[in-house]
């Protein structure tokens, strides 16, 4: 049975309505949702870990042994340190972030100089000089910042991906279901 798109509809507001409330109480308590965030990153650098262990357990060249073992032995002790002390895994993960906004923010800076011609290009621009102000303010208030950055950020995530499913759940129920029938966006 193939879900109509009023029933996706019907989800959509459901998983918006779900996801806009998780982004509104991660904005608000920042603190505990990049805990969890630092968390399962933890978890998951534990299992990839162990797996990269295994893997050079089962190699047959002495370097890919090697290697295998210490990339996971590495990426296992990483995991376990950061679910046992997430606050340092999250200023870890603040510092990244920090220099990742710079980075994308310098790169989408000079992208949109050389689109400048083109009509938009002054939208990439400011989007770069906002992702690079972000970033420098993120790296300027470390280590105070690995209390808020994260958890802000998840949360806006979460908030505007729930409203974008909203609206698009309530477009489709205008449409009575039927995609085919929308105007296109301009």
């Amino acid at each position: 049975m193939t879900p109509t798109n009023h029933s996706v509809g019907g989800y959509f507001k459901w998983l918006g309505i779900v996801l806009s409330v998780l982004g509104v109480i991660a904005i608000l308590t920042p603190a505990l949702a990049g805990g969890a965030v630092v968390i399962v990153i933890g978890f998951i650098l534990m299992l990839a870990g162990s797996a990269s262990a295994v893997r050079g357990l089962q190699a047959s060249r002495a370097t890919e042994k090697v290697l295998g073992l210490l990339l996971g032995v590495v990426a296992a002790v990483a995991g376990v340190a950061m679910v046992v002390n997430p606050l340092l895994g999250l200023s870890f993960l603040t510092i990244l972030l920090a220099a990742y906004l710079a980075v994308e923010g310098i790169s989408k800076i000079i992208m949109s100089l050389r689109y400048r011609p083109i009509r938009g290009w002054a939208w990439l621009l400011a989007s770069g000089v906002l992702s690079f102000l972000l970033g420098g303010l993120i790296w300027t208030q470390w280590p105070m910042s690995g209390l808020w950055a994260v958890g802000v950020l998840v949360g806006v995530n979460l908030l505007s991906t729930g409203l974008a499913l909203m609206t698009l759940a309530s477009t489709l129920r205008k449409s009575g279901g039927r995609v085919d029938s929308l105007t296109p966006a301009t």
